[in-house]
């Protein structure tokens, strides 16, 4: 196993994708090759050089970035609503995204494009120099880069809404996800079948959505409605034994026994507000199953990152903290530490033993809509660290 060591990051590359909001990022198999999705719909791979070349340097300065960028190697066609998650086989082979288009999507890898398309990946530079020009059009319409396209995929139907949890088990035999109608699924990767499925409360919908790595124990957290509607539950966060699609332990009832009422948000706030915020938006096991880890997510002040032991549901400890809010979390290959990316524009890296940051990555530039980083991802060699900033840059860095 890569050890992770995190220590003297550079970034190397700034990589343009802004025709709407990044949401989702991973590495395929080799620390060179990336997958992105966004708002659009859009998902690409970046095949990255080994260093960027002179032009490219040169562009990097022109347009003020700290960082080159370098065109996507090929776009995948298929999905009709926004990329929400993405995750890969360790080999690289198999990417797995989950879209608002309700569907879930394997991508073979090993295949190569089939066609060619164009693609915008400097809308938000162009809207910018448009508002000072009088050629508008022009700039707002002018052709996109050229990119070879592949648009076969295997899809995974059965969800009726809009699917924000997904979560591949690490030994890849299993993957669970969940739907804004708080239904979830379980599917055997080798069938490409459901084997069990559940629903939470009608009116949360399913925010995030973990395996432990050998499949058989679930976690799902639900968001809940706004904070006036008083006759709607709070959120959810409850563990589930797969084979038979059961809770096993409600998250908060174990940290707040003395709550008796479940189905609606009176004493809310002054209850269990301070733990779950109005939800968890994103949650992983470490690798041996022994702590979850969930983010606190929405618009509130400091958004923490609590470690939970899913035998007990208790509350092991807090780390970390993104102000305005949590978006996304994963842990090192080896279990010590623990990524998290927020709404403050940055990359946090925690020691899991002690509870402290050891690393802070990007910068926060103040405000809740200032390009938050709204997915984190560790390469396999657990030598680089790949973010997307929701203004529309793939952030890049090695380590050590």
């Amino acid at each position: 196993m890569a050890e992770f060591k995190p220590s003297k990051p550079t970034l190397h590359w700034q990589l343009s994708f802004d025709n709407d909001w990044p949401t989702s990022v991973v590495f395929l198999g080799a620390s060179n090759r990336i997958a992105a999705g966004n708002r659009r719909g859009h998902l690409v791979i970046w095949d990255l050089p080994a260093k960027p070349t002179d032009e490219q340097k040169k562009q990097a300065k022109e347009r003020k970035r700290e960082a080159p960028s370098v065109d996507p190697a090929v776009q995948l066609l298929g999905h009709t609503g926004g990329v929400t998650r993405l995750r890969a086989t360790g080999d690289g082979k198999t990417l797995i995204s989950a879209s608002l288009d309700r569907t879930v999507r394997l991508w073979d890898m090993t295949v190569k494009a089939n066609g060619e398309g164009e693609l915008v990946l400097d809308l938000g530079s162009r809207m910018e120099k448009a508002r000072r020009a009088k050629d508008k059009d022009a700039i707002l319409n002018a052709p996109g880069v050229k990119l070879p396209t592949f648009d076969q995929s295997e899809s995974l139907a059965g969800h009726s809404d809009w699917i924000n949890g997904l979560d591949l088990s690490r030994d890849e035999k299993r993957l669970i996800t969940g739907d804004d109608d708080a239904n979830v699924k379980v599917w055997e990767i080798a069938t490409k079948k459901p084997i069990t499925s559940w629903k939470g409360h009608e009116l949360t919908w399913i925010s995030t959505a973990a395996l432990t790595a050998d499949g058989q124990t679930a976690f799902v957290g639900e968001y809940s409605a706004t904070r006036g509607s008083f006759d709607r539950p709070p959120a959810q966060a409850r563990f589930y034994d797969v084979a038979t699609g059961k809770e096993t332990i409600d998250v908060l009832k174990v940290q707040f026994p003395k709550v008796k009422a479940r189905d609606n948000s009176y004493g809310y706030a002054q209850t269990w507000g301070k733990f779950v915020k109005r939800g968890f938006v994103c949650s992983q096991f470490n690798p041996e199953g022994t702590l979850l880890a969930v983010g606190q997510g929405g618009e509130t002040d400091t958004g923490k990152v609590h470690l939970i032991d899913p035998k007990t549901g208790k509350l092991l400890k807090t780390v970390s903290g993104h102000k305005y809010g949590v978006c996304d979390l994963t842990f090192s290959a080896d279990g010590k530490h623990l990524l998290t990316a927020g709404r403050d524009t940055t990359v946090r890296v925690i020691n899991v033993a002690s509870g402290k940051e050891v690393l802070a990555l990007g910068k926060a530039r103040g405000g809740q809509f200032k390009d938050w980083m709204y997915s984190v991802a560790l390469s396999l060699d657990q030598q680089w660290i790949a973010a997307a900033d929701i203004a529309g840059l793939i952030h890049v860095w090695k380590l050590g």
